[in-house]
């Protein structure tokens, strides 16, 4: 549906289009600049055990998820169910979620578990954290980095992009909107800083299967319960299979 301008009228599609898409990376640049300006982690201070590196990827999150339910707010009006903040289809979305489960146990297990138990170690820029940062990067992957990233890039941005931008990617035998595939470039840009599963190379081809899965399902459900459920899985598993290895060798 076409944006109505101040006299009532309506916009045309190409310019509501422009300017959603605009409103999008316009959002995304403002997180990115508060974010890189660290004014959070100069003001508060924080744990001297906790990593300045996982301090300030906190505050990215915590501008995330801050600026998206803003706006959400204000787009909806209150109704924040209206972009996936919701359970609806909870049966569908479970039955998702536990084949997700399966699936990312398998590839947690293949790329991260069984070489390190065959090697003996893990990856060098982990190799020197305390288990109170690995603690701390658990409970980040699990509480805030799935929330904010799935209320900025699926409910705030998709659900933005999906009024105006109607086009499909048919790839049979599937058809994909347009707006998924932008949103699920977006959330791979902004996970590949962290190489939770080795390389950046992995890194970015995983958040693109996660990114493209998110908004698949939550573009099928209406609901954000199983790609945040989904996606803290997928990014805090690795972490605890890490926190238990160095538990149970004793360092």
């Amino acid at each position: 549906m076409p944006l109505p301008d101040s006299t009532g009228r309506q916009k045309s599609p190409i310019l509501a289009k422009t300017i959603s898409l605009a409103s999008v990376f316009i959002c995304y640049a403002l997180i990115e600049w508060a974010s890189s300006a660290h004014l959070l982690t100069r003001i508060v201070p924080h744990p001297s055990t906790l990593s300045i590196s996982l301090a300030w990827l906190f505050e990215h999150h915590l501008w995330q998820f801050s600026i998206g339910m803003l706006v959400i707010t204000v787009l909806s009006r209150g109704h924040l169910w209206s972009y996936g903040i919701n359970s609806s289809d909870i049966r569908l979305s479970m039955s998702i979620l536990l084949k997700f489960y399966v699936v990312a146990s398998v590839i947690v297990a293949v790329v991260i578990a069984v070489p390190m138990v065959i090697s003996g170690t893990i990856p060098e820029y982990l190799a020197h954290t305390s288990r109170v940062d690995m603690l701390a990067w658990i409970l980040f992957q699990w509480m805030a980095a799935a929330v904010a990233d799935n209320i900025l890039y699926f409910g705030l941005f998709q659900t933005l992009l999906l009024k105006y931008w109607q086009e499909r990617i048919s790839v049979k035998p599937f058809e994909v909107p347009v707006a998924i595939l932008i949103t699920t470039v977006l959330f791979a840009a902004g996970r590949t800083n962290v190489p939770i599963y080795g390389n950046h190379l992995l890194e970015y081809l995983l958040a693109l299967a996660i990114g493209a899965y998110s908004g698949l399902v939550y573009f099928r459900t209406r609901s954000l319960l199983t790609p945040m459920l989904s996606q803290a899985f997928f990014y805090g598993l690795p972490f605890v299979v890490r926190f238990v290895y160095l538990a149970a060798v004793g360092k």
